[in-house]
Formats: structure tokens, C-alpha cells, sequence
């Protein structure tokens, strides 16, 4: 069952992993209201699942098209208006501070509206999961079934984008250089309003599955980002790759360490295991900036430079 935990939960981090990664590489900011994105997708499923009594699976393609329009929105009304301002990395990462904030507001107010009209009908939106809801395939989680096949094809398909379609020459245009995509007659607004759908979207449909897994709450978002950050910066905060990579490791090794350290110090330690993930962030920022991908890099670099060398 732990190892089933495991990978579960690393399935559902390495797809908000990716979105974070892909948010930097493209506006050139840690994106703070990322971890809220999941929540949102959270309360997408609580609604159908609860509200309207429907099957929580279908909150996965609704989340991605309710999330998807929200950062589409926040895109056009904060992020695109600032950088034709010229603001600064630090005002956007300002902007999008706020950003989580306006949302976890609405979340807060979306909590209570529920609480007031359907509590008495024994709905809780302050705290959920759906474990019970769940299906089983050979006596596995549907959840676990689920998740891989969706961070599989979720991988497998970014690749095809990303090396085979015009879409995804042109995003890597963008990422390189901006102005140079755009003098070569790429529309970069097109193109960043829909890199901003697609990491809205991958974030609301993780954050759809996590009731099928853990407790949700509003305060959720504000736990994950920690533990997205750390994966990006483990990953390479410029590599969509080294993203899927330090996704799982982070998931892997917060999962585990969490139950190695109950083991030792008792159940106590499990309300402290935003720690693990801070202090592997804490050690990446100081041992390995770049991360995986950059060590990847500085190697194949070195590895080159000896043979012309020679």
C-alpha cells in the first residue's frame, strides 16, 4: 500500500511539476499561485461528486477546461499587460503572489457558500476525499491506474509536441527568444495564451485526481508549491524533461522519507513533512542550482571539450 501511495502521489506532482517548469520557461517566473490551480481542480470534483452525485473521474476534463480559462484569464488581465509595461521578474512574481491569493479568496468564499446552503445535508467542503468512491482494477486503486496512464501520455505526448509539430518549434522558439520568434512571424500572444491553457489545465487536472487520493482542503495549494518548487528546481527549472524527473524523485522521496522518519521518531513527524521538501530545496539552491539537467549539461560539455581537445 505505501508503494502504491507513492507513486500515486508522484504521478499527480510530476504533472504540476511540469506545468511550474513550463510557466517559467515561458514568462520567466516561479508561478506561486500554481499549487491554488490543483485546489481549484480539488473543489471541481468535490462539486460533481458531492453536489450534482456524479462519478469524481469526470472532474478531470471539466477541471482542465475550468482551470485552463482561469489562467487564460490571468494571463490577459495580469501577466501580458505587465510585461508590455516592462515590469520586473520580481513585480510578476509579485502579480502572481496576489494571484494566489484572489484565488484562495474565492476558494474560502466558495467553502462557505456550500457550508451554509448544503451542510445541512451532510456536505463538508472545508475538508474532502473520495477514497471510498473509488474503483478497483485486480485489486488496485483505480487512482494509481489512472494517473500513470494520464502522466504517460501526458509525457509522450509533450515530446511529439515539443519535437515534431509546428506548435511545439514555435513554443521553443518562444522560450529561446522571445523578440527573435517574433520578428520571424511567430505570434508569441497566441502562443503564450495557449502555453498559459495548457499549464492551467495540466494543474486543475491533477489537482481533480487528489481527492481520490488525500485530503483536501483550501490550504492545500499552499503545501504543494513547496513541494513543486523543489521538484522544479531538482528537475532543471528550464527543462521540461529534468521537470518529469525531479517530479517523481521529489514525490518518491517525500512519501518515503516521511514514513522512514514516523518509523524512528514516531506518527507525530507525518504533520511535518512540508520539511522534507523544504530542506531538499534548501540543499538543491546551495549544492545544485541547475539542478539535474544542468549537471546533465555541464557534463556533455565537458565530455566535448576534452575530445576537441585532443
Amino acid at each position: 500500500m505505501i508503494y502504491i501511495d507513492a507513486i500515486i502521489y508522484s504521478n499527480l506532482i510530476t504533472i504540476l511539476v511540469i506545468g511550474f517548469t513550463l510557466t517559467y520557461m515561458i514568462a520567466k517566473i516561479p508561478n506561486f499561485a500554481h499549487g491554488t490551480y490543483a485546489v481549484i481542480g480539488g473543489y471541481v470534483t468535490f462539486t460533481l461528486a458531492e453536489i450534482f452525485n456524479l462519478n469524481p473521474y469526470l472532474g478531470i476534463p471539466l477541471a482542465f477546461l475550468i482551470v485552463g480559462l482561469i489562467t487564460l484569464l490571468q494571463y490577459y488581465l495580469v501577466i501580458r499587460p505587465m510585461i508590455r509595461l516592462r515590469a520586473s521578474i520580481l513585480s510578476l512574481m509579485i502579480a502572481t503572489i496576489a494571484m494566489e491569493i484572489i484565488l484562495s479568496a474565492f476558494i474560502g468564499i466558495y467553502v462557505e457558500y456550500i457550508s451554509r446552503n448544503y451542510g445541512k445535508y451532510g456536505v463538508y467542503p472545508s475538508a474532502f476525499i473520495f477514497r471510498g468512491r473509488d474503483f478497483k482494477i485486480f485489486d488496485l486503486p483505480g487512482i494509481l491506474v489512472v494517473s500513470t496512464v494520464i502522466l504517460i501520455s501526458l509525457v509522450l505526448l509533450l515530446h511529439i509536441m515539443l519535437t515534431r509539430s509546428k506548435i511545439g518549434i514555435a513554443l521553443r522558439a518562444l522560450v529561446e527568444d522571445s523578440e527573435l520568434a517574433s520578428n520571424l512571424g511567430i505570434n508569441t500572444d497566441l502562443l503564450n495564451a495557449l502555453a498559459w491553457f495548457l499549464i492551467g489545465g495540466l494543474a486543475g487536472m491533477a489537482g481533480s485526481m487528489f481527492p481520490l487520493y488525500i485530503q483536501v482542503t483550501p490550504l492545500t495549494g499552499t503545501y504543494l508549491i513547496i513541494t513543486i518548487f523543489a521538484g522544479s528546481m531538482l528537475g532543471g527549472i528550464y527543462s521540461i524533461y529534468g521537470a518529469i524527473v525531479g517530479g517523481y524523485i521529489m514525490g518518491l522521496t517525500e512519501t518515503f522519507g516521511v514514513i522512514f522518519l514516523a518509523d524512528i521518531l514516531g506518527v507525530w513527524v507525518t504533520a511535518y513533512r512540508l520539511l522534507i521538501s523544504l530542506s531538499i530545496l534548501i540543499a538543491i539552491l546551495l549544492v545544485l542550482p541547475k539542478g539535474i539537467s544542468g549537471l546533465l549539461e555541464s557534463y556533455i560539455e565537458s565530455r566535448i571539450l576534452k575530445r576537441i581537445s585532443r
